[in-house]
């Protein structure tokens, strides 16, 4: 909320507003749906049945096991996926991984996300979270 005549804020984010105060509670519930609807509709990355994964206008393509990973990570995109799900899921794909396989797969999958603007972030003893970069 910003007072009669003090100079609005600078903006950059899409998920934040301002107001000038007074304001009516009718439009301050419209900004606030506003903000809400903007967020609901955050983009959230897309991948097909070929591996290409997609996301604002860039598109790569991913072998099958990332496409594994891939799948699971989007399905809790900007949430933590504990490691021993992505262990379980890289399992049904590789005939006995080892404990590294997983790290390896998510090191060659930051790489290839690098265009895209997503990231993988380390969850510290818990697992990874698919996110922007700017998240």
């Amino acid at each position: 909320m910003v007072e009669a005549g003090a100079r609005p804020p600078v903006c950059n984010d899409p998920f934040e507003d301002w107001v000038r105060a007074p304001i009516s509670r009718d439009d301050l519930d419209a900004r606030v749906r506003a903000l809400q609807n903007r967020l609901d509709s955050r983009q959230i990355p897309t991948l097909d049945s070929a591996g290409t994964l997609s996301f604002g206008p860039h598109s790569i393509t991913i072998s099958n096991v990332q496409t594994e990973l891939m799948e699971l990570l989007i399905e809790h995109f900007g949430e933590v996926v504990y490691r021993h799900e992505l262990a379980q899921r890289l399992a049904e794909r590789v005939q006995r991984p080892t404990r590294n396989s997983l790290d390896l797969h998510i090191m060659r999958l930051r790489r290839r996300l690098s265009p895209t603007g997503l990231v993988i972030r380390t969850a510290w003893g818990r697992g990874y979270a698919l996110d922007t970069e700017a998240g």
